[in-house]
């Protein structure tokens, strides 16, 4: 009797040859939670990669589309994991309309190489997730991984123009135009940014461009607490700016970035808790921002002020990016995020740290400190850990002020690694679906079942086991 997986394996190879899939060794480079697929399939097109979809929902199988696997980390192990997509060979570039600010590629290109197209003419996509050697223009939109600029450029779903899609029955569809306003009707785009791989793979997009600044510069100063850098981060983000990013970091964070070696030096910034933005402009409009920046940080207590030339200022925006390295990259290691509004960010911060200390952690944490979003990484300190102690106390923490009705509204989610599927009990909530309304979580099973009723794409990865 021939297997399910034989039968799509036969098929794949007799379409696309050996080039189309992997076996083997290869797979355990796409694990997920502990799971590995039995073949990853790799299509060379947009038509490969709908036939692949069409072979695999025949044979009832379950794909989980992959980019660079930045985000491997996030969200449940897959409930079946057959196949992993990888949209690597899906990465050139299709169209770049430079008098357009347009660059249309392929979903596979890396967020580098999106940069180096664009870069020549002096155009951005503003698009800065972790990692963005592996990281790609696909998987930054459909995981909704914004940076530290998504505060100068928005979110990474507000660059899609256009988006081409594979469904998990094979059929395909565009939506978007090459134009700002296309839509009038539902903007299926932004429906699909963020939806993680649940829903459909995604093989094209259009990706919105901005005029890079002429010139770049920032500041950074240490305050004595959290509830100070936060404070002059609100001040700054009432002035009249238009910061590239603004970051809060704390003693370990920036103990991490001094680790980074480089030959242009180390990273030595102010603390213990440390406030950086950056800013660009044509040269006399960055002087005048940052002199204005830099003023409203002294009256709000800032020490120790540096000014970072143009250089640096692009490593510092790289590096913050970036999670640390080291033990808090591990595999043992914990990574928590929460989001509402800025007020809110020093109630985070406490959390954090309440956190790490009721799960026997040591941590190094951050903000996007003008757009609402806290991180945290806990490496495992000496003695037993408790993941859940510390996820329980976080989540709980974050959402003690929490006023829904007042628009004081909290995110939580849990990124780990194996400690967390070992530690914590089964039936936790890590993406914080816990606190949504029913009603939230009903739309998007009710989404899901219309776009792969038959729970084709990544079962069980999303929010509420989606």
């Amino acid at each position: 009797m021939t297997l399910p997986i034989d039968s799509f394996s036969s098929a794949v190879l007799a379409d696309t040859g050996d080039a189309g899939l992997l076996t083997g060794e290869g797979a355990a480079g796409f694990a997920i939670g502990g799971k590995a697929p039995a073949l990853i399939a790799r299509p060379g097109s947009h038509e490969d990669a709908a036939r692949m979809l069409a072979r695999a929902s025949e044979a009832g199988l379950a794909v989980v589309p992959w980019g660079g696997g930045t985000g491997r980390r996030t969200g449940y192990p897959p409930e079946r994991y057959d196949v992993a997509l990888t949209t690597g060979r899906l990465s050139g570039a299709v169209d770049f309309l430079r008098d357009d600010l347009t660059a249309v590629v392929g979903a596979g290109m890396t967020i580098s190489a999106l940069n180096d197209l664009t870069a020549v003419d002096g155009q951005t996509a503003g698009i800065d997730p972790p990692h963005p050697d592996r990281a790609t223009v696909g998987g930054a939109i459909v995981a909704e991984r914004s940076g530290p600029m998504r505060v100068r450029y928005g979110r990474a779903r507000d660059r899609v123009m256009r988006m081409r899609i594979a469904l998990a029955d094979g059929s395909t569809q565009t939506y978007g135009a090459l134009v700002v306003k296309n839509v009038t009707g539902y903007d299926m785009n932004r429906l699909l940014a963020g939806s993680w791989g649940t829903l459909a793979l995604v093989t094209e997009l259009a990706i919105r461009l901005y005029k890079m600044p002429e010139r770049t510069g920032a500041l950074a100063a240490g305050f004595p607490s959290a509830e100070a850098a936060f404070a002059a981060a609100r001040k700054l983000s009432a002035i009249s700016l238009s910061p590239m990013w603004v970051e809060a970091l704390d003693a370990g964070r920036i103990a991490a970035l001094a680790e980074i070696e480089g030959a242009e030096g180390r990273f030595d910034l102010p603390g213990p808790w440390c406030l950086s933005a950056a800013y660009g402009d044509f040269e006399e409009g960055l002087a005048e921002q940052l002199t204005r920046a830099e003023k409203a940080i002294i009256d709000a207590g800032g020490g120790n002020l540096l000014r970072l030339d143009a250089e640096n200022t692009g490593r510092l925006g790289k590096a913050l990016a970036d999670p640390p390295n080291g033990e808090f990259a591990g595999e043992d290691a914990l990574e928590f995020r929460a989001s509402a509004r800025l007020d809110q960010l020093p109630r985070f911060a406490v959390a954090g740290e309440v956190a790490a200390r009721a799960g026997g952690y040591r941590i190094a944490s951050a903000a996007h400190a003008a757009s609402g979003i806290y991180r945290c990484w806990l490496a495992p300190d000496e003695g037993k850990t408790s993941p859940g102690a510390a996820w329980d106390t976080f989540r709980e923490g974050c959402r003690a002020g929490a006023k829904p009705d007042g628009g004081r509204a909290v995110h939580v989610r849990l990124s780990a690694g194996a400690a967390f599927a070992e530690g914590v009990h089964p039936g936790a909530d890590i993406w914080g679906e816990d606190a949504l309304d029913p009603p939230a979580v009903d739309l998007m099973r009710r989404i899901k079942a219309e776009y792969d009723p038959a729970g084709t794409f990544s079962p069980g990865r999303f929010i509420a086991r989606i």
